[in-house]
């Protein structure tokens, strides 16, 4: 006989069970299931009915970054709509802006990251998302000098090294927004949960990677459906890592 008077289960304890959500404890030891014919196949099927959300997000995120590279070329006098190149520009112009304009975008960039994350998860989201992020621009600036230097040695040191950074470091941002962890920590911590599973993390990156580029290839029409398949399937590789934020 059931017990009317027994509280029901927690959406947190169920989710928990879940082995389709990690933990940031399961993902360093290698605790979670991954494939990458199922994370693509598992985002195909969540991008129904939510292509409308990231392509939104993908528009606020190209209108943002107008709007910024336009800003920042105003104060560093860089000529932006120089589409002639007839206008002279210093290197040191030049790389200021580049500069600036990288790390002032990385939290849209972030946005657009989680955008896919958190439909994976069943979470409800928006695609101003984009903008949500703002608050964490100086961990995410460090986690990306950070990224670059080393990869850009392991790059110099025969090139692997520096192709597996790249693999290893893909969940270092979502970390800093999603679960709140310092810029070293974040870095660590993708490496170690990702390296348990490197070779079918890297033939996920080409698989996604090649997916996204047919799409736009194809008159761009195709994008339509594999943008936003690009973004969740990556959620859905996160979500079965690190899961979701404890309380969440």
């Amino acid at each position: 006989m059931s017990d009317i008077y027994k509280a029901p289960e927690s959406e947190l304890t169920n989710r928990e069970e879940n082995s389709d959500f990690g933990s940031i404890e399961k993902g360093i030891a290698g605790d979670y299931s991954f494939s990458i014919g199922e994370a693509i196949s598992e985002g195909w099927q969540l991008s129904k009915g939510k292509k409308r959300t990231v392509w939104l997000g993908m528009l606020l995120y190209m209108i943002a970054a107008t709007a910024i590279s336009f800003i920042i070329a105003l104060i560093t006098g860089y000529p932006v709509f120089d589409f002639e190149g007839t206008t002279e520009v210093s290197l040191a112009t030049s790389t200021i802006y580049n500069v600036l304009v990288t790390f002032v975008e990385m939290p849209l960039a972030a946005g657009l990251m989680m955008i896919g994350i958190k439909i994976a998860r069943g979470s409800e989201t928006s695609g101003t998302e984009v903008f949500a992020h703002f608050d964490k621009i100086i961990p995410l600036i460090i986690t990306n000098i950070i990224m670059g230097i080393l990869i850009l040695i392991g790059l110099f040191l025969l090139v692997i090294p520096g192709i597996y950074l790249m693999v290893a470091y893909m969940f270092a941002i979502p970390l800093i927004v999603d679960q709140n962890l310092g810029p070293w920590q974040a870095l660590e911590t993708s490496r170690k949960a990702i390296t348990k599973n490197w070779f079918s993390f890297f033939g996920f990156t080409i698989a996604t990677i090649l997916i996204l580029l047919a799409g736009f290839l194809a008159l761009l029409i195709g994008a339509i459906w594999t943008l936003p398949l690009f973004f969740i399937a990556i959620g859905v590789a996160y979500r079965k890592v690190f899961g979701a934020p404890q309380g969440a």
